[in-house]
């Protein structure tokens, strides 16, 4: 994205500073804008402890439906603030990461509590802050049941020193309080203070990801040949609840011991990371700059693309022939297209594995994907093999076959609901078999079947 002159800039943030409804187009621009100059800038505080109403005392819109046999029920309604990621500590408790305050929340039984369970020092330029949460059983190895906490957030330390680092944490069921904090996981921050990634995901095994944008650099990993070798950006991690890298990760011989925790790079920017409960396959959302969000399976040693492309090869100027010349293959990596993209970016966020029967079967095990810029959920069947997404050639989604949505009919096709104001950042399956989707204005909702 091309930017003014800095005259132009002002002007833009002068607007956006006049409502907290323009967070989102706030957000759009700093993640997009790749100029020099932008940590002199900052991000319009996010909508979210004012309530259920605008400046001007107007109602927030409910989100809605299209299958009329669900219904949408407020968990929580404003009383968040900026947040960007949640997780079911058991079956009673929520937990849910404040980007700004660093403040981690407990809501238990819909009940929200007011003092938080833990905070951290974060910085908050652009994306920066306390951004992504998991977590797993303690393994066998350990006398107790307490459970692992991993806390992904932007560190501010020392005198102005940041880092984006993975923290893991102890559970205390008894006293509901998280204890002796390690830090696992250590990465850049800068230049940013765009595209920290930030999501954090765990498989059955307790085997923990983390992915990480790629700050602006311009190196190997962002697919630049000349450029510096691996250096902790645009990278996918994959690591043991005590932070070495994982015993079967695709670089683990590699002479670069940075490259030995990755399990993908050339990624953007991301929102979002799932693994599929079936295949165990990883899955994740990419932010496109001007063009093509994406959802891609993530296979070891997948080379996501950027900087050299986004979006299907059949879309870029580049041919098939050409990905070994265009793009940078660490040993053992290969390239892959996304399953699918959005032509014009929707601000793709968070991405889950529905799995549950009690939505109806039709949903189970399928894909439920959000995003930040329309307030968007949309629904996506995996194919046969799990792989991709399927679409139907003899039906309404006959355009979308290429398993691209290029205009706002096709789009229209994918939307499984609308209206979820200050944009999605999260969805979870909840313990009682509902969906349960966090929004970036400070509310928590809960969709379940419309007779329950």
């Amino acid at each position: 994205m091309s930017i003014g002159a800095t005259s132009g800039r002002a002007a833009i943030i002068i607007i956006l500073m006049l409502s907290p409804y323009y967070f989102t187009l706030a957000t759009n621009y700093f993640d997009n804008y790749t100029g020099e100059g932008i940590a002199n800038y900052f991000v319009v505080p996010a909508f979210g402890q004012e309530g259920e109403e605008g400046e001007e005392g107007e109602e927030l819109s409910s989100p809605q439906l299209n299958d009329q046999a669900l219904r949408i029920e407020p968990i929580i309604k404003g009383e968040l603030f900026s947040p960007t990621s949640m997780v079911f500590i058991d079956n009673d408790t929520l937990l849910v990461t404040q980007k700004d305050n660093g403040n981690l929340i407990a809501i238990n039984n819909g009940t929200f509590m007011s003092q938080p369970i833990l905070s951290v020092q974060v910085e908050t330029r652009a994306t920066r802050g306390l951004l992504g949460i998991t977590t797993i059983e303690k393994p066998s190895s350990v006398a107790d049941d307490t459970k692992f906490v991993f806390l992904y957030f932007t560190e501010l330390f020392g005198q102005d020193q940041v880092r984006n680092r993975v923290y893991r944490y102890e559970w205390s069921q008894e006293n509901e309080t998280l204890v002796n904090g390690t830090m696992v996981v250590d990465l850049p921050a800068d230049p940013g203070p765009g595209h920290n990634g930030g999501k954090l995901e765990a498989d059955q095994n307790g085997t923990i990801y983390a992915v990480i944008g790629d700050l602006f650099r311009e190196g190997q990993l962002q697919n630049v040949a000349d450029g510096p070798a691996a250096e902790d950006s645009s990278v996918i991690i994959r690591i043991t609840e005590n932070g070495s890298a994982n015993a079967s990760n695709p670089f683990l011989y590699s002479s670069n011991e940075l490259m030995h925790k990755y399990y993908g790079y050339g990624i953007r920017n991301s929102f979002g990371l799932a693994i599929d409960p079936i295949s165990g396959l990883l899955w994740e959302t990419e932010n496109g700059d001007e063009s093509y969000d994406e959802i891609n399976v993530v296979y070891p040693g997948f080379n996501s693309g950027w900087n050299k492309i986004m979006g299907p090869i059949s879309r870029s100027d580049m041919e098939q022939s050409e990905l070994e010349e265009e793009l940078v293959f660490l040993e053992g990596s290969r390239y892959a297209d996304p399953v699918f993209s959005w032509e014009q970016p929707v601000g793709v966020t968070d991405l889950e594995f529905f799995n549950s029967t009690v939505l109806g079967p039709e949903y189970a095990q399928n894909l439920f994907v959000g995003d930040i810029n329309n307030g968007n959920l949309y629904y996506f069947e995996l194919n046969d093999s799990r792989t991709g997404v399927k679409f139907d050639a003899n039906d309404l989604e006959e355009d979308l076959v290429d398993q691209v949505a290029d205009d706002d009919e096709e789009l229209s096709q994918i939307i499984f609901g609308s209206g979820f104001d200050g944009g999605i950042t999260d969805i979870e399956t909840g313990p009682d078999g509902f969906l349960y989707v966090l929004t970036f204005n400070g509310s928590i909702y809960r969709i379940m079947p419309a007779t329950n």
